[in-house]
């Protein structure tokens, strides 16, 4: 939905001195009230000299950007907005505190990051099809940077076969990065997706925003999935990204002497990533609910069930306490309250908070 009244988070986005993990660290407490940011904000803030110098030019910048956005059209997406902003990024440690997008996100469909080389060949172009083609049959929501290459082909083949797409982009929406795609983005945006950033409007697409944009992808999705790279590059930061914030990362092994495979083959080296060998077999070790093996899960056996009995009625979970329960990694713990929400036995009530679905 399109913001009509201006958010004090807002603010809290632009503010300089704290991180974007600190920042989430206020908004996740229970003791949270908007009313209060500034001086919760303040708490936090080492250097209490210039605090309110930092505060105002902050709040001026939000102001200013605001304004942008309601005369563009932009949305805005705050981290506690539990319906709209993307699940799965609010669980990392660092999200950020807003996403400007055009468009909405789909937090109904199970997210999937397909990633992979600007220069692909002719190989990881038909993998790219073969995989997201083949993935599509499901309710899936392709997560992807918009850039040529694998990228692009993730994107359109996903229109193609009327699956979800979403973008993350580098710079501003003001600054489609290659501009040739902008027609891609609308096309993303008009088949029910969108495109979103952390960047003001006018930002354009430079260098050090990419990795920024990267740490989206890994973020936004249970999973990544990288088709080709070269062994330093923005898909193998994606990839370590995602293996960092506990996700699972699968990888297309390809030829050892071809240097968009030297990536992917890496991470299977390293064990960072899980081989990716047909369509079939990944959809089934990425999530369970779409093994042709498996139709119904067996609550009373499998690590879902066990997750409901911690989940009395009437009584809100925090993801930590759970982590930390079943020392399980990230991507199995999200996997798994996805399958649960997905069964409508949970739903999420806030941020990193889930609780039993209630009855309409």
């Amino acid at each position: 939905m399109l913001i009509t009244a201006m958010n004090p988070l807002l603010t809290l986005h632009f503010f300089k001195g704290i991180t974007n993990a600190e920042k989430q660290a206020i908004i996740a407490s229970d003791q949270f009230n908007e009313k209060d940011l500034k001086p919760t904000v303040y708490q936090q803030y080492k250097r209490k000299e210039d605090f309110d110098s930092r505060w105002e030019k902050a709040a001026l910048l939000a102001s200013m950007e605001y304004e942008i956005c309601q005369r563009e059209g932009v949305v805005i997406l705050y981290v506690n907005d539990v319906d709209n902003f993307p699940s799965v990024l609010r669980e990392i440690p660092d999200p950020p505190v807003v996403l400007f997008g055009r468009g909405r996100w789909n937090n109904k469909k199970v997210p999937l990051s397909v990633i992979g080389s600007r220069k692909m060949t002719n190989y990881g172009k038909f993998q790219c099809r073969r995989f997201v083609e083949d993935l599509s049959q499901f309710p899936i929501n392709i997560i992807s940077g918009l850039a040529m290459g694998i990228d692009e082909v993730a994107h359109q083949t996903a229109l193609d076969c009327g699956a979800t797409t979403q973008a993350f982009l580098a710079g501003g929406l003001g600054h489609i990065s290659p501009k040739k795609n902008a027609i891609l983005a609308q096309q993303i945006m008009n088949s029910g997706g969108g495109y979103f950033t952390e960047q003001p409007f006018h930002v354009a697409s430079l260098p050090p925003y990419y990795p920024v944009r990267n740490r989206l992808i890994a973020g936004a999705a249970l999973a990544t999935l990288v088709i080709e790279a070269a062994r330093k590059s923005g898909a193998m930061i994606t990839a370590n990204q995602a293996f960092n914030y506990g996700r699972e990362v699968f990888a297309l092994p390809g030829a050892l002497f071809q240097p968009m495979s030297e990536g992917p083959n890496k991470l299977i080296a390293d064990e960072i990533a899980s081989i990716a060998l047909d369509p079939g077999t990944f959809a089934s070790n990425f999530y369970p609910l779409w093994s042709k093996n498996r139709s119904k899960i067996d609550l009373s056996k499998s690590f879902e069930g066990q997750l409901i009995q911690h989940f009395p009625h009437g009584r809100k979970v925090h993801s930590s306490y759970l982590k930390k329960y079943f020392e399980v990694n990230n991507s199995q713990l999200f996997k798994s309250l996805h399958v649960l929400i997905e069964l409508g036995v949970l739903q999420r009530i806030g941020v990193h908070t889930y609780a039993r679905k209630t009855a309409d």
